[in-house]
């Protein structure tokens, strides 16, 4: 391995992190963002992995590193908005997932996971329009269905309901088949 080359260290990092071993990807991540600070998806893979360390403070803080890199850079805003999502910051994961879609408006995970924020706000109407276009986008994005189906259920659309978390149950989603299999005949 080049000793110079950022992307060899990322690289490297992203093996680390599939094979879960987060200390070991974030060490490869950090000293390919010292060898090319300029690299925002380097940034942003530090800050999937903190995420999954649940370390969310400095998750966040390498998402704003990756964007003060690339303002434009969407998978940091969705990366952003998951984080705030998981501490609890619904509002501003609303405001990350929007700034997502602003930059990327064809790109089905901004909406769904709007989506999820929006329902978590108790505002359905919303839930299942950004599902309804997550769906559009990508008809096999099982969690758009299972946000769907949570919108309608609140909406009073038990049919509509079930139909979402059976076709969630057939992309292969667990929480699909849970809901379909706790709230529905069929």
């Amino acid at each position: 391995m080049d000793p110079n080359d950022a992307y060899a260290y990322n690289d490297r990092g992203s093996c680390y992190r599939m094979l879960e071993k987060y200390p070991e990807a974030v060490k490869d991540y950090e000293e390919a963002a010292k060898k090319n600070p300029n690299l925002a998806f380097v940034l942003n893979n530090i800050g999937t992995t903190k995420l999954k360390m649940k370390m969310y403070d400095e998750a966040i803080r390498a998402f704003n590193r990756a964007l003060s890199v690339d303002a434009n850079f969407h998978l940091a805003y969705l990366n952003r908005g998951v984080t705030n999502m998981a501490i609890g910051r619904i509002d501003d994961a609303v405001n990350d997932f929007t700034k997502c879609i602003e930059v990327k408006p064809d790109f089905a995970p901004g909406y769904s996971n709007r989506s999820g924020a929006y329902f978590q706000l108790k505002q359905y109407d919303k839930a299942k329009a950004d599902a309804d276009k997550a769906i559009q986008l990508d008809a096999n994005d099982a969690d758009a269905y299972i946000n769907r189906g949570n919108a309608r259920e609140m909406l009073r659309d038990m049919d509509g309901a079930c139909e979402d978390w059976h076709k969630a149950r057939e992309l292969g989603s667990e929480i699909g088949k849970y809901y379909h299999s706790q709230n529905c005949s069929n």
